[in-house]
């Protein structure tokens, strides 16, 4: 099995009480548009309901600043797909555990076997117990007078995926994970391109930009659950679980838009450059200033990333090489490999 999805964005903790929406200069224009197309994949009565959403996240991961409204239904649909199927292999593992409920540790048993992404799960299982102590802080006026009772619940999640993984852990290096301090390279690259995405952005540009980067499905958890058909399931997910379900999401949209670009990148190789293939996913779009979404306010449709550039980028990611390859991984009964998982 392959754990994969991108990593949770390294952002400032100040908006932690903040609910943030979608640009309103990015949703109003696509809103009508996508609310009323279908998706391919998803059955005749399913409609995309959060592609304006997922035009601003593939905005703020590095694609042009008017995302094709054809993309960001394309990654609706696989991101759709990929979710479901892990709450179906979560639901089993529940079931082998006896739970009624699938919960974080059906998800972290999924993880388990890819450290680099189970220690971007559990940076972020930390993240929302911080948020959570700060918010019930703000809440209650006194942290003093609650410290105890705090204390208690505030590393829930913590809690809850430490005690799971010492019943898996025999030699100790899943538990080592909660304190490994190894730079990410992939949020590292994430954070670089966003800096130079912005370098030329004026002040009403760069605010639109910090909105979207601040969008994620956790932000509508009821029209993510229906999203999900999580009512119609035997063994439902609980709050943590969807919260987790929720970042993954996310990460595989994040995945998404850094495979397309480098796609892109590899489609439209430089005159006179015969490196240009192995640029970083870091300057991609951005070798000279000229470039920068930033500078000019319509770019040409050839600048955003097309649904053939995201088609590419998951053939070559569900591509193995070897006599082997069939059986390297027991989850792509669907025929792709889990980009969250």
């Amino acid at each position: 099995m392959t754990c994969c999805c991108a990593c949770f964005t390294s952002a400032a903790l100040v908006t932690v009480k903040q609910e943030v929406h979608a640009p309103q200069s990015l949703v109003e224009d696509m809103s009508v548009s996508a609310g009323a197309t279908p998706c391919a994949g998803k059955g005749a009565g399913k409609q995309t309901i959060f592609a304006p959403e997922l035009q601003s996240m593939m905005f703020s991961l590095g694609d042009c600043r008017r995302p094709l409204l054809e993309s960001a239904i394309l990654v609706e649909d696989i991101v759709h797909t990929q979710l479901i199927n892990m709450l179906q292999q979560a639901a089993e593992v529940s079931q082998l555990r006896g739970s009624r409920v699938i919960s974080a540790e059906d998800i972290l048993f999924l993880m388990r076997k890819d450290k680099k992404k189970l220690r971007r799960l559990l940076k972020y299982m930390v993240f929302r117990d911080y948020k959570s102590k700060v918010v019930k802080s703000i809440e209650e006026e006194d942290l003093l007078d609650d410290k105890s009772s705090s204390s208690v619940s505030a590393n829930k999640r913590q809690k809850v995926a430490q005690d799971f993984l010492n019943s898996l852990d025999q030699t100790g290096e899943l538990l080592v994970l909660f304190e490994d301090e190894e730079v990410d390279e992939v949020k590292q690259e994430r954070m670089e391109r966003a800096e130079r995405q912005t370098r030329l952005m004026d002040s009403a540009q760069y605010s639109e930009f910090c909105e979207s980067r601040q969008l994620s499905f956790s932000k509508k958890p009821t029209k993510f659950r229906e999203w999900l058909d999580c009512s119609l399931m035997e063994i439902k997910p609980n709050a943590v679980a969807m919260e987790i379900l929720a970042y993954l999401g996310y990460e595989t949209v994040a995945q998404l838009v850094d495979l397309a670009l480098l796609v892109k990148q590899d489609m439209s190789p430089r005159a006179g450059d015969p490196f240009s293939h192995a640029i970083s996913a870091t300057l991609i779009n951005y070798h000279n200033p000229a470039e920068l979404p930033a500078a000019c306010g319509a770019e040409p449709q050839s600048e955003a990333i097309q649904p053939s550039h995201i088609r590419e980028a998951l053939r070559r990611y569900s591509h193995r090489v070897g006599p082997l390859s069939p059986f390297t991984s027991a989850y792509r009964r669907s025929g792709m490999s889990f980009l969250a998982c």
